[in-house]
């Protein structure tokens, strides 16, 4: 029982007394802190401390969160209703663990969702492996897709293709290179090895062991390199490959190449005159059906087989196959005018090539025999190659506006390895000069001619032969191939060789005279004749084209292919990562600010608690020295009450 004036304890308190009791005790009240009167700090002066009569010892703030707090009731939706959006997400207060719990639950992503609602960690742990698995995979393949991506692999596409065709460039030589009526117009060296060589001083009637085994002798013995300053640029042991240093020449060989040296050194148009002419040779020349006469015929001077003729035109156009559309040429070899030892066969070099290239006939042409009609079939294979960045290739723009002749490989070494020659031996191998001489160039006067010169260039070849020199020849863009199946016939007759010689008689008197002479059995007359058709044997042709093996859309596909296989991730699951990321950011960057104006807020709580044991340490001092005044007057008025 208790009385209500006097109550001890909390029980027996009131409920709302108790309340302000509790209050009270955990919130000291504003007033207690009050100053003392002002007229007790009346002796003090200046050292008061307190202007608003009010002391503050620190405050209470509320605590610190990523995010802004809203009002009880303010908003009725929960974090696990968040609708997802990035806005919602940095307005509403969000922690790490609900940002990735809500990912998970919300992603495409496979294995992400069983990782986050797995009630045992065996399961997180399973399915965290698995996860991490799939991503290995997914990383690899994806390199492996790239990988093969940018090394940009090429695929040939063949297809066949139905047009008119293009008739191709043809390109005829005589076997004969000099004219035996035009030999006293070369040089002293050529006529000398002409006569060395004729093999009317070996007279198989007479003594025959004996007179081969000197004319053998004599041959053999011959020393050619006199005749001509090309011998060392041929014979030069340290020049050869390693395998034929020691190995000696072919007694033919030598033959052949010292005619051809002195033959070259000679002037251009002594080589021409000296040449089968092509108004001398051509009896026939038709194309569809068309006449075509010599004018048509390009001259070109090879260091092989003297003057050859080339006849294109970009009119040449064959609408059907077969002979009767194509081209036919008849040819008078002019038998009698071979040279007796050094031209060893008759009949025509013949060579298929693309419209405004170069004829190189000793390297790409074939043989066609006298006495023989010889048709050629055609098939066209076009290639078309791909252009970088996938492959480089030559578009022979520049080429031909330069050199005047369409680009080819082969065309490109050569001038290559002349450029080479002219940079360091100031001149060129004079088995070039038809190609300077076509391409207009300022060095075409400039081949080798002295021992020194020749020494150089044979150094320079043998480098590019043993490939310690190199050209950066690229394939054409665009190239024309074509295949030759050729087949043949005995041709003339004797009564059709009969009409031929009518006909060249009529045209030639002199040569009839000097054929009819020589040629005592009729059936030799064909000798002198050859005919040649050449035509597409269909109008089907070979399409090669490069293309890219692995093209962007087909790429873009693999890609797709591999991240939707391994962690089941589309286009817009995709972008589901990438807001989560940027999610992520942002919540770095919010927990970064959280993390600074904490620091900022803790500096500052330290700051006004150091203010606080300050002020307290003031009131503490003000009060003992009020006291302590008391103290004194009370002291002097006990003094002054005892007196």
């Amino acid at each position: 029982m208790y009385s209500n004036g006097n109550l001890s304890g909390r029980r027996g308190l009131y409920r709302a007394d108790r309340e302000v009791e509790y209050m009270r005790s955990k919130y000291p009240d504003p007033r207690d802190f009050r100053s003392p009167p002002s007229e007790q700090y009346e002796s003090l002066g200046s050292r008061a401390l307190f202007t608003d009569g009010v002391h503050r010892p620190y405050s209470i703030d509320p605590p610190v969160d990523y995010g802004d707090r809203r009002e009880h009731g303010a908003d009725n939706r929960s974090d696990d209703e968040d609708d997802g959006s990035f806005a919602n997400s940095m307005e509403k207060r969000k922690s790490l663990r609900k940002l990735l719990g809500r990912f998970a639950d919300k992603t495409a992503m496979q294995g992400v969702g069983y990782i986050n609602s797995a009630r045992f960690w065996y399961s997180k742990a399973i399915w965290v492996f698995l996860l991490l698995v799939a991503f290995g995979w997914m990383i690899f393949h994806l390199i492996y897709l790239i990988s093969q991506f940018l090394e940009l692999p090429v695929q040939t596409k063949i297809s066949l293709g139905f047009n008119s065709l293009q008739f191709p460039a043809v390109t005829v030589c005589n076997m004969n290179v000099v004219k035996k009526s035009e030999l006293h117009t070369t040089s002293i060296g050529l006529q000398n090895l002409v006569a060395i060589t004729d093999p009317s001083r070996f007279d198989p009637r007479k003594k025959i062991p004996k007179r081969k085994k000197r004319f053998v002798e004599d041959f053999e013995n011959f020393n050619f390199d006199n005749l001509t300053d090309y011998g060392d640029y041929y014979d030069d042991p340290s020049y050869r490959d390693e395998g034929f240093k020691d190995a000696k020449r072919d007694d033919l060989y030598k033959v052949e190449n010292t005619f051809k040296n002195l033959y070259l050194a000679m002037p251009r148009m002594v080589r021409v005159n000296a040449g089968h002419q092509i108004r001398d040779m051509l009896l026939a020349c038709s194309f569809n059906g068309y006449k075509c006469f010599s004018a048509n015929f390009t001259l070109v001077n090879t260091p092989d087989y003297g003057n050859c003729f080339t006849i294109q035109s970009t009119t040449f156009v064959s609408k059907n196959p077969g002979p009767s559309s194509g081209l036919t040429l008849i040819f008078y070899t002019e038998n009698e005018e071979f040279l007796q030892g050094i031209s060893q066969g008759y009949g025509m070099r013949l060579q298929i090539h693309d419209v405004g290239s170069f004829p190189m006939p000793a390297q790409e042409g074939i043989f066609i025999s006298s006495s023989f009609e010889t048709h050629v079939g055609l098939r066209l294979t076009d290639i078309t190659r791909i252009t970088p960045p996938h492959r480089k290739c030559e578009d022979g723009i520049n080429f031909k506006a330069k050199n005047k002749i369409e680009y080819s490989r082969s065309v490109c070494r050569i001038f290559c390895e002349q450029s080479a020659m002219l940079s360091e031996c100031s001149c060129y191998s004079h088995e070039y000069k038809e190609f300077f001489h076509f391409t207009n160039n300022t060095n075409k006067n400039k081949w080798c001619r002295t021992q020194k010169e020749i020494q150089c260039v044979a150094k320079i070849t043998s480098e590019f032969n043993t490939q310690q020199r190199k050209c950066s020849c690229l394939n054409p863009c665009k190239e024309k191939k074509y295949s030759l199946f050729p087949s043949s016939r005995q041709w003339p007759t004797t009564e059709y060789a009969t009409t031929l010689m009518q006909g060249l008689c009529e045209g030639f008197p002199q040569k009839c005279e000097r054929i009819v002479n020589l040629s005592v059995d009729p059936r030799s007359l064909g000798l002198n004749f050859l005919k040649v058709n050449i035509y597409y044997e269909d109008l089907n042709y070979e399409e090669f084209q490069e293309e890219p093996e692995i093209a962007t859309a087909q790429f873009a596909s693999d890609v797709g292919g591999a991240i939707g296989l391994w962690i089941g991730l589309s286009i817009l699951a995709i972008f589901e990562v990438v807001q989560f990321f940027v999610e992520l950011c942002a919540y770095g960057v919010h927990a970064w600010r959280f993390s600074n104006r904490k620091a900022n807020e803790e500096e500052k709580r330290k700051h006004k608690e150091q203010i606080k044991k300050q002020n307290e340490y003031s009131t503490k001092r003000n009060v003992d020295i009020v006291g302590n005044h008391k103290e004194y007057n009370q002291h002097w008025n006990s003094r002054f009450d005892m007196y």
